[in-house]
């Protein structure tokens, strides 16, 4: 807290020192008495400072609330917990008046308040050596504050959340030994009401750098190809590293160093160009630290030249396709897993599966093409017939729509298509009652299982499932 701040407090604290404080209690009539509220007139206190009232002996208090400025700020029905009351925000210098009001058993109530003056400021202070700035500390190092506020009550190191070692008086020296401590310390200053302030602190190193893990940037881990990065973790940051491939020194950094500043990093990149003969290929990191301990680590990274082995493509070689889109499937795996497919400059779905155009009857080409996670590609091609053209159908002989039949009638129908005919189909009354594979057939009509009418087709479909029919006959019995 600066001199300032301080002589501005300590003039609101003396006014209501001056002015006095009497405690106020309840209007209801009873033995039961607020005594203190746990704090004084004019005390300075802190945004979450804690305190303990006190009330008549012997009273069984149920609950006790605490107000700040009339508004209700903490209950509890432990009497003897640590009452608190939160003034976080609240500008230093403020005047809060602080009430404690009691229960007790009986249903009596009493209630006394004191002022207080707000200090939300948090303190200040410098050290050396300079926090946060220097290379890594070692061993036995030794902190003094070059400045602070005047209402400073601690200084403290802190490592991992706890305090390591602290200091609460002149000359404000903390000397502390490293060895076996954490591997970070900060400095944490703290004022008379329990405001704080962490000051970003000391590195400290008496082990050897840690390499960490290969970060491949979302490609397949341990697999590179061609022109490639690979980053290396420090996670407890490096001063120096260097990089070899195959025995080569590829990459290298220095982050150089003196006795006020110093480079470091928690990360080496390289980028380089690995090429496409598929090999394993060593990968050597050096590291040092600031303070010169050194570590060494060996990868192996497989470079992966090929690209994925394609199992199976649908539809089927030479098949006959109809219909405006041709659905194709392909099944594809590779180590570094499949990155994407498509076939015909259509990209297919997740499924690997993608419709493209039909185009115009005849032979059609289906050419995949797919890449792996390090873009190795593999194309295939297959080929397919496409048959939008129904096939022709004709009946040869029979009874002429509007004849009369009786007994069992013979029609006859002729088929063709390029690809071949799959099947003839016979339908009386729209119901299909014979079929056949063959072209031509001379179908037989049994005229005594249907009706007075009788109305008869043939239906042809050639190979690619493409239908032609008749025109309807209408037959009288």
């Amino acid at each position: 807290m600066g001199k300032a701040r301080s002589a501005a407090i300590a003039a609101i604290v003396a006014t209501l020192i001056a002015a006095g404080g009497t405690p106020a209690f309840a209007d209801v009539a009873g033995p039961l008495a607020v005594t203190s509220t746990g704090l004084t007139d004019g005390q300075i206190i802190g945004p979450m400072s804690r305190f303990h009232a006190a009330w008549t002996e012997g009273a069984e208090i149920v609950k006790v609330e605490v107000y700040r400025d009339g508004t209700l700020a903490f209950t509890t029905t432990d009497p003897s917990a640590d009452l608190r009351v939160s003034l976080t925000g609240v500008p230093t210098g403020t005047e809060a008046t602080v009430t404690v009001r009691a229960y007790a058993a009986a249903g009596e109530w009493a209630e006394a308040s004191t002022r207080v003056v707000v200090d939300t400021e948090r303190p200040t202070a410098s050290f050396t050596p300079t926090a946060g700035m220097l290379p890594s500390v070692s061993g036995v190092i030794t902190v003094t504050p070059k400045a602070m506020s005047d209402d400073v009550t601690e200084i403290a190191l802190i490592g991992n959340g706890v305090t390591v070692a602290s200091v609460s008086s002149a000359p404000w020296t903390i000397t502390y030994d490293t060895v076996g401590g954490p591997s970070y310390v900060t400095v944490r200053v703290t004022d008379r009401v329990g405001n704080r302030r962490d000051y970003s602190g000391y590195s400290v190193d008496n082990v050897p750098p840690s390499i960490g893990t290969l970060d491949f940037f979302g490609r397949p881990v341990g697999r590179v190809r061609g022109l490639s990065q690979v980053r290396v973790a420090f996670p407890g940051a490096v001063n120096y590293y260097e990089l070899r491939v195959d025995g080569i020194r590829a990459g290298t950094w220095d982050g150089h160093k003196s006795d006020y500043s110093y480079g470091s990093t928690n990360g080496g990149l390289l980028t380089y160009d690995f090429g496409t003969r598929s090999r394993t290929a060593a990968f050597d990191v050096l590291a040092r630290d600031v303070a010169g301990n050194e570590a060494r680590k060996s990868f192996s990274l497989i470079v992966d030249g090929t690209g994925p082995a394609i199992s199976s493509v649908t539809p089927a070689a030479g098949a006959l396709v109809r219909g405006s889109r041709i659905t194709s499937t392909v099944r594809a795996t590779d180590p570094a897993g499949i990155l994407d497919a498509q076939v015909n400059g259509y990209m297919a779905n997740a499924a690997r599966t993608v419709a493209v155009p039909a185009g115009a009857d005849g032979r059609k080409a289906l050419t995949w093409i797919v890449h792996d996670n390090l873009y190795n590609e593999t194309r295939f091609v297959r080929y397919v017939v496409v048959d939008n053209t129904r096939p022709s159908l004709k009946i040869t002989s029979g009874p002429k729509s509007g004849a009369r039949v009786k007994g069992t009638v013979r029609i006859k129908a002729t088929a063709a298509d390029r690809n071949g005919v799959g099947r003839l189909e016979l339908l009386v009354n729209g119901k299909v009652v014979a079929r056949t594979v063959k072209a031509a057939y001379n179908f037989a009509v049994n005229t005594k299982k249907y009706g007075k009418t009788l109305r008869v087709q043939i239906r042809a479909y050639d190979r690619a499932g493409n239908v032609a029919a008749t025109t309807t006959r209408t037959w009288h019995k």
